[in-house]
């Protein structure tokens, strides 16, 4: 006889659903194959729903099935409360901020960082492993003077690319910003030498860069860079900062400021920095050209041995991300940073004769690894830079003859990434007179030519 358990007692739902036990060959009978069907039609009706709960993963899994439902930057809003202080008469800059974040502020900070850090990652919400918030984004912790510049930063986002506001300037937020910098320069001239270069330190000036970025303000970015290369070099190099999220955002802040705005990067600019190997299981193999026939190279004329291995590394990791989303695996995230890096930074340090093939592709492979690395979802880049760069080249391209029409294609789906319109329509033209197929952005996302060159199986940007 078994005891009964009131503490392992099954849900209600659980205990109403019977087990059915056959030990012959025998057809049930009709009241039980009635009830049989009636269990499988609301096993079907709940499947879709139980797909959608939130799973946690250990950092040290390797595989695991994958979330990928797309936020929507609605989202953001809906989770957010507006800075707005308590106060006495009309003036807000009579209000002085305690050092120490408000509770409320700094768990709505926390709730809207879920929803952000799914935005400006939107590789990694889909299709790699999102760690657990067990810190406000990891290097800020409960940092007061980091936490108030990060609520400047959440503000203005929330200002200018969710209510549209463009040019306006929030009281409130100033404030906060006003309190962090505050804090920021007593700790600089204070007394303590490891708080000054300390990883919170370090994330209060890679915020101050992004923002700047953010805002179009590449002299202020560049030199919040600059500053964070010396602390970095204070604390014994790069190799220090080894798969930790603090790594991560200084190479995509690098990576982006000095993609967009036509620079060479902070980090991996020396020679006694070299760039880190390409991870090992994305270089070429043997196998692959008899796998998948003739080599792309090949088909699309790269001459330079450096930038086909480049290309050949990004396609081995598109293969990657495609098989992780059509069997709803997951992909560990040190993959997605060390392809990122590996590729980016020798992609920067290349450069080819303007209206050559070579320039034209490593462009391409620029402006691809920054909309599956870097991109936000659903947010363009504002600056202009590297937009006339690319255009220049892919226009002048176009005038050449011999262009295989499979590159023209690609190249005119990054244009369309980077909202290149003019480029989008003068290579659209170009496609159509040399192939005469009708090149719309729907029909291009299916086209065979084009996921058979690199394309990620996901909306990501």
């Amino acid at each position: 006889m078994v005891k009964s358990n009131d503490s392992r007692r099954p849900s209600s739902s659980l205990a109403r659903m019977p087990f059915i036990v056959s030990s012959n060959m025998e057809k049930v009978d009709p009241t039980t194959r009635k009830l049989i069907r009636s269990h499988a039609r609301r096993g079907k009706k709940t499947k879709g729903s139980r797909a959608t709960k939130d799973q946690h993963f250990s950092g040290k899994a390797i595989t695991g099935y994958i979330k990928t439902d797309r936020v929507k930057l609605d989202e953001v809003i809906e989770v957010y409360v507006p800075l707005t202080p308590g106060r006495i008469g009309p003036d807000l800059y009579f209000i002085e901020f305690t050092d120490v974040m408000e509770p409320s502020i700094y768990f709505n900070l926390l709730e809207v960082t879920r929803v952000v850090k799914r935005i400006v990652s939107p590789l990694k919400a889909v299709i790699g492993f999102e760690a657990e918030v067990a810190k406000l984004n990891s290097p800020f912790g409960r940092d007061a003077a980091a936490l108030h510049v990060l609520a400047f930063a959440v503000q203005g986002f929330v200002d200018r690319v969710l209510r549209r506001q463009e040019g306006s300037i929030n009281p409130v937020a100033i404030l906060h910003l006003q309190k962090g910098l505050r804090l920021l320069r007593e700790r600089l001239l204070g007394m303590d030498d490891e708080t000054k270069i300390s990883d919170s330190t370090m994330s209060i000036v890679l915020k101050l860069a992004s923002v700047a970025h953010f805002d179009g303000d590449y002299q202020t970015s560049r030199h919040h860079m600059e500053g964070l290369r010396k602390i970095v070099d204070l604390r014994g190099g790069l190799g220090v900062f080894g798969g930790t999220m603090l790594l991560v955002e200084m190479m995509k802040s690098d990576l982006g400021i000095a993609l967009l705005n036509g620079s060479n990067p902070v980090f991996f600019s020396r020679p006694s920095e070299p760039v880190a190997e390409y991870p090992e299981k994305l270089l070429p193999t043997s196998s692959d050209d008899k796998m998948h026939g003739q080599d792309d190279i090949d088909l699309i004329q790269i001459a330079d041995n450096d930038l086909g291995i480049a290309w050949r590394v990004m396609k081995r990791f598109c293969l990657f991300v495609n098989l992780g989303m059509q069997t709803q695996r997951l992909i560990h995230p040190e993959l997605i940073c060390e392809t990122m890096i590996a590729v980016m930074y020798r992609l920067l340090h290349m450069g080819f004769a303007d209206g050559s093939i070579d320039e034209a592709i490593r462009l391409g492979l620029l402006a691809f690894s920054y909309h599956v690395f870097l991109q936000w979802q659903d947010i363009k880049p504002t600056h202009a830079q590297f937009h006339h760069a690319y255009k220049t080249c892919i226009l002048n391209l176009s005038r050449t003859d011999g262009i295989p029409s499979r590159l023209t294609l690609w190249l005119s789906i990054n244009g369309c990434h980077l909202d290149i319109r003019h480029t989008r329509r003068s290579m659209a033209k170009r496609f159509y007179t040399r192939t005469g197929q009708e090149m719309r952005s729907e029909k291009l996302e299916r086209d065979a030519g084009y996921t058979q060159v690199l394309h990620v199986d996901c909306r990501i940007g």
